[in-house]
Formats: C-alpha cells, structure tokens, sequence
C-alpha cells in the first residue's frame, strides 16, 4: 500500500505538467480523501463496537428528516438535501436524570462509579443514569419515550425498563379457538353422513323383509310397461322376475345404455365379455371385476316373520340367507362404522397380554405394604416374633412369591410372541426389560425374611435338644408353640438354601450366555473378514459353553422341581 509521501513524490515526477481538467479530479480525489478521514470514527467509537454495541439494532431503515424549502425557492434551485437521521434528536429528555459529580449507576447490584471509564448513560424510557454494562438493552420507543412496539426506534434501556415491558413474559402468544368452527363444519358432514346411513339402512331393511317374505302381488317393474308376475314356463325364471321386480321397486335402476364405463374403474362394458350389475342401494349401474372390488355380493342372514321365535338354543333354523349386490361406495357406508366399532371392541394378543401383566403388577403392589408392614416385628432383636406374626409374614411371602412367579410367566409371554415386526419386537423385549426391572427391584424383601427367621431357628433348635421332661407337659414354656416355630424355621432354613442355589446357578448361567453371545460376535467377524482358521477355534469354545449351558439349565430346572415339591408338602414359607 502506497504511502502518502510516495504518492506526493510520484506526482511530482511524472504529472508535473497536466491539463486544467486532470488538475481538478485529482483536486477532487484528494478532497474527497480528507473528507473521509475526517469522517472516520474516534478510537472511542470503536471501542464501543468491539464491546458488543453492533449488536444493536439499527434505525437506518427509519425515514430521513428532510429539511422543508422555503418559499423563495425557485424552481430550478438544487433538491432539498436530506439530514442525517439521529432518533436521540426526537425523543423528549424531561424525564432524564441530570448529572452529577458523585454519581453512581442506579443498578442494586452495581456501585459503579459514573464517569469516562464506566460511562454515564440515561435510559430513555425512564431516564435514570446507568453505567454502561446495564445499558446493554434495546427496545422500540415513542417520541414520548413510550414502549411503541410498531412505530417507534430502537433505543438504550435499562434491563429493568426491557424485561418489564409489555409481552415481554408473555411466553404463549396470542391464539385463537377455531374449535367451534370446525366443530361447526365437522356437524354438517356428520348429520350428511348420519342421513344417508338412515336412507340406505331403510332401504336394506324394506329390501330384505320383501324377499324374505315376498307379497302376492308386485306392482309393475321399471324396466318394462307389461305384468311383472307374467305366465313363463320355468319356475325359476318366474322367481327371478319376482326378485327383480321387487329389488327395482325399493330404488329406480339406471338406464343400462346411458352408461357405457363403469364409474369407479372406467372400464368399458362389453356386450357379453364385461357385463352390467345394477347396485341394488342406490341403483348405480357399475361392474363386478373381483380385482377392483367396485361391487360384490354381500351376505346377509335375515330372521323370517313367518317363522315363530323360541326361546330355546336349538329351536329351529329361522335366519334365511340373501345375497345383495352392493357398490362399494354403498358397502362403505352401511358397514364401515360397524366394523370400526367391532374392530375396537376386540382387543389383539398383545394388548390383552400386557393388561394381564398390569393387573398382577397392581395387586403385588396392593399387597407389598402389609408384607412391609409384618416384616417390621420380625427385625425387632429385643422382643422376639409371635407365631401369629411369623405365620402372617410366611403367607403375605407365599402370596408374593406366587404373583411374582404368574407376573415373571406373563412377561415372558410377551417376550416369546411371534411377530415380523421390528418395531413391535423391540416392543414386546422393552415390556420384558421393564418387567424384569420391576422384579429385581420388588423381590429383595422377600430373601430377608429366611434370614430374619435364623436366629429363631437355631434358638428352637436348641430347645429341640433339652430332657424331654421339660417339653413334654404343653404347659411347661409353651412347648406346642415352640414346636411349631421349629418346625416353620428349619422350613425357612430350607428355602434359604434353595434360594441360595438358584441364585447362584442362574448367575453363572446369564455370565456364560454373556460369553456365547460375545465368541458368536467375534465368529461372524471372523466369517466376514474371511479368517477361517479362526472360526474352527472359536465354534469349538461355542460348543463347549452350549454343553455348560445345557448342565446349568438342567441344574436350574432340578431346583424349580424342588421348590414345587417343598410347596406340595407344606415344606414352603407359606406352610406355617
């Protein structure tokens, strides 16, 4: 970049000479430089900018105060000039606070000193002096220094003039309820709707009864001007006129030769090949193409008058069956609101499976606060349980025992449906996580209860040991009751024990199916970067932890086998 004094020198070298007119544009040029370096902005201003003030928005887009001609102004005067727009030369200042020596921002949470470092700025909507950190806002004001949200310029407030203005914590916004009016709209499709459902279902009754029960004598048809009923020689040709003459008496047919497509598939009807079907509801002539399903044959089982009703199950067969060809439009709308009903009243599988699990978990949480309730004598080592208490606590822990099996059972049904379904199979496995979550949260009361029972039963235990002199008289020490709380502690000695084993059997089960899943991870690997060598080793190590799987799970079946039989001879919590 070329410096000043170089540009001096090159112009006295090389332009020493020049005409009048080259001398007045670089005249110009270098007026026009001063006047730009007089125009650039003080250390000061930028200052200002770097601390964030650019942020502001701006009121360049306001209209520009023009200055008004006078009335001497002749018409070839120069244009009115336009003055710079300053919104601080418009709004009032009465309301400012005037400055002082000793001032200090007007903020509870700053004691700034007001001056050249720190600044002393007015708000300008309520015109206390602040520092300049807590004039960081901007909102839109009047000439009147007013919140004017529409007309007004942005100005420097102070926080507490910003976040009390209006809408400021007005976080829904305006809206308006159209409720009405769809509801409004909505009324007129229904009661259109309702309407022609009522139209087609008399007709479909009025049809119906007259085939069942056909009169003596039907008047005359729509299609021709002679007898409906008249003399023909094939009895079935003498019922079909009848069925045809009734069945155009309920609605009037349209004419075959004025419809030559079919009105929802647009095929074109052929003489033999593709014929015309008339819907018996509305009259519509339209085709039967299975494929596009525009009408069908729909069955109907109607009950005959003639025929006596009883109120035995097997009484007689009085429904007789009808076929009626209906369009699919007419279908829709006699049977589409009857389908939907029915549709929800049957509930899938699934739904009823995961109502089943919420009803067991509802009643394990209805009984948990008694079992809560009986475990608290039982922890108390000053006085010892009665056996009304420990008899209490054993049946609310069979009770739980049970629902928690029945709700483990009914979990793993839900885990176990079969489905193609991704989404519906990450379904079914988050309500078994949820389930099993459920379990191991609401199962730990019950493993406290055989431990609680311990010292009991090496008390009784010891009792069991004294001269039978001592026991055999039931009113010496309460003998029976001390025999029967023996008997309920080696009971829960007993349960513990298998506890014990099937915890630390299904433990070592869920660690070694850990490691089958990670050495078939590490095989499919292994297939696909195509390391054979590998794979041979790695499906021998499969192999071997599906026989340890294989001995666990019968190990774990051997300990369920034996909680059934402890239940079956009354050997179980729930036995005292």
């Amino acid at each position: 970049m070329l410096t000043l004094l170089q540009l001096n020198r090159h112009i006295d070298d090389n332009h020493q000479e020049l005409a009048p007119v080259e001398q007045d544009e670089v005249k110009t040029w270098f007026d026009k430089q001063v006047l730009k370096a007089k125009r650039f902005q003080p250390l000061s201003v930028i200052n200002q900018k770097l601390r964030g003030l650019e942020v502001f928005e701006s009121n360049e887009a306001a209209p520009p105060v023009a200055v008004p001609a006078g009335p001497a102004t002749s018409r070839t005067a120069a244009p009115i000039a336009e003055m710079p727009f300053d919104p601080d030369d418009i709004i009032t200042k009465s309301h400012w606070q005037r400055t002082g020596p000793n001032d200090s921002c007007t903020d509870p949470t700053c004691d700034k000193r007001l001056g050249a470092v720190n600044g002393n700025i007015n708000c300008r909507n309520c015109g206390r002096l602040f520092c300049e950190e807590h004039t960081m806002y901007q909102m839109k004001l009047s000439r009147s220094a007013k919140h004017e949200p529409v007309r007004g310029h942005w100005y420097r407030v102070c926080e507490t003039c910003y976040k009390s203005r209006e809408g400021y914590n007005d976080h829904n916004g305006f809206f308006r309820d159209h409720t009405k009016d769809f509801a409004a709209i909505r009324r007129k499709k229904v009661d259109k709707q309702t309407l022609e459902i009522s139209r087609l279902e008399k007709r479909l009754s009025k049809l119906t009864s007259l085939l069942v029960n056909p009169p003596e004598h039907i008047p005359g048809s729509g299609s021709g001007g002679g007898s409906l009923l008249s003399t023909v020689t094939s009895l079935s040709a003498q019922r079909n006129n009848q069925r045809k003459a009734i069945e155009q008496s309920i609605v009037t047919w349209e004419d075959d030769a004025k419809v030559t497509r079919c009105p929802f598939c647009q095929q074109e009807f052929g003489s033999w090949t593709f014929r015309r079907h008339h819907c018996r509801m509305c009259g519509r002539v339209v085709c039967a193409d299975p494929q596009t399903g525009c009408s069908s044959e729909v069955g109907l089982n109607v009950a005959n008058p003639a025929v006596p009703t009883t109120e035995k199950p097997g009484g007689g067969d009085e429904a007789v069956g009808l076929d009626i060809r209906m369009c699919q439009d007419c279908k829709f709308t006699l049977f589409a609101k009857r389908d939907f009903e029915q549709a929800t009243m049957q509930k899938p599988p699934d739904q009823r499976a995961y109502e089943t699990l919420r009803q067991f978990e509802r009643g394990i949480q209805q009984i948990l606060p008694s079992f809560q309730r009986a475990l608290i004598p039982l922890q108390n080592e000053n006085s010892p349980p009665s056996h009304a208490q420990i008899q209490e606590a054993s049946k609310l822990r069979k009770r739980l025992t049970d629902s928690f099996t029945k709700y483990d059972i009914a979990a793993r049904r839900i885990r176990d449906m079969k489905t193609d379904s991704p989404t519906q199979k990450a379904l079914q496995k988050s309500i078994y996580a949820a389930a099993s979550s459920f379990l191991h949260m609401h199962m730990l009361p019950l493993k406290n209860l055989p431990r609680m029972l311990k010292p009991n039963a090496s008390s009784n235990a010891r009792g069991r040991l004294l001269p039978t002199s001592h026991t055999s008289s039931p009113l010496r020490n309460g003998g029976d009751s001390m025999e029967t709380a023996s008997q309920t502690s080696e009971s829960s000695t007993v349960v513990s024990a298998l506890e014990s084993e099937e915890k630390d059997l299904k433990e070592r089960l869920i660690v070694l199916e850990e490691q089958r899943y990670l050495v078939q991870s590490m095989i499919d690997s292994s297939q696909g970067a195509r390391r054979f060598e590998e794979v041979s080793a790695l499906t021998r190590n499969i192999e071997e932890l599906d026989r340890e799987i294989k001995s666990l799970k019968g190990k774990v079946s051997g300990v369920e086998d034996r909680w059934q039989t402890l239940y079956a001879n009354g050997g179980g919590p729930g036995s005292a």
